[in-house]
């Protein structure tokens, strides 16, 4: 028979062998779940990030496919302006009028005029061109 103390003394030891097993073994669980737990977490931030990451990229090809259209629009709009010296045409328009050369039907062309046409027609500045329009400065509207 074994006595009683050593019993007692089997007995608490058995028994703190098993809780510390069970402990031991409970802590390896709660590491895992808290491991797979921030795993998941991280993966679900990873994901988050990457989502963010394509929308960003969208809104960037939505606005780059808007300044391409732009530049297209704009270069469209500067192929289109149409160049044109008013100010000679106004001379001309003034010439004829004051002038009585060109009064009968026969076409003659003073020197001034022909300086006004070449000028005009070079791409020019037209001179006397500042003194043409209004007080404003501004040509009239119907030149």
């Amino acid at each position: 028979m074994i006595p009683r103390p050593y019993f007692a003394l089997g007995l608490v030891l058995a028994l703190i062998a098993t809780h510390l097993a069970v402990g031991v073994k409970s802590y390896e669980g709660g590491v895992r779940a808290e491991a797979a737990r921030w795993q998941a977490e991280a993966l679900k931030d990873a994901q988050e990030a990457a989502q963010e990451r394509e929308a960003l990229q969208q809104q960037l090809r939505e606005r780059e496919a808007k300044w391409v259209q732009q530049q297209q629009e704009a270069a469209d709009a500067v192929a289109q302006v149409r160049v044109e010296y008013l100010p000679g045409k106004v001379i001309v328009k003034r010439e004829i009028v004051r002038e009585p050369v060109y009064s009968d039907s026969r076409c003659r062309v003073s020197s001034g005029m022909r300086d006004t046409l070449n000028r005009a027609l070079a791409g020019r500045p037209v001179p006397g061109a500042a003194e043409v329009g209004t007080d404003t400065g501004r040509l009239p509207a119907d030149a």
